[in-house]
């Protein structure tokens, strides 16, 4: 029997949907301890193209504040985790997304828990990159 995953199509913008863990085994690089906000974790090349699509991959703006959204001012960093969506977990979890350690690492704990669904949207834009 043979397990097939679908993923609908959201964005950053779009809330959470929870699929099998998957991603850990598939991408070792990222640790178990990927929930702990001071656990150090390689970044997959995935992720840095998201980066680049999200925000040319600054965490700062050329006057030292944090990103935001073009579109959406809700949209924070270099991942441009949208605060109406994932701000609770953030700081449940322990993770300040407005700095640059903590959105990296905010950034991981969702690749490992949904893949590339919360930057669908981009997707355009990564994929090709």
């Amino acid at each position: 029997m043979s397990l097939a995953l679908s993923f609908p199509e959201v964005g950053h913008e779009a809330g959470p949907t929870y699929i099998q863990d998957v991603y850990l085994e598939k991408n070792a690089m990222i640790s178990a301890n990927a929930l702990s906000p001071s656990v150090s974790l390689e970044i997959p090349g995935i992720m840095r193209k998201i980066a680049t699509c999200e925000s040319n991959d600054r965490h700062f703006d050329k006057d030292g504040k944090v990103v935001i959204g073009k579109y959406d001012i809700r949209d924070i960093g270099r991942y441009q985790i949208n605060l109406r969506y994932w701000e609770d977990e953030a700081k449940k979890l322990g993770y300040d997304i407005y700095s640059e350690d903590g959105n990296e690492a905010f950034a991981m704990y969702l690749y490992r828990k949904y893949g590339t669904d919360p930057w669908q949207r981009s997707r355009w834009c990564w994929s090709k990159l």
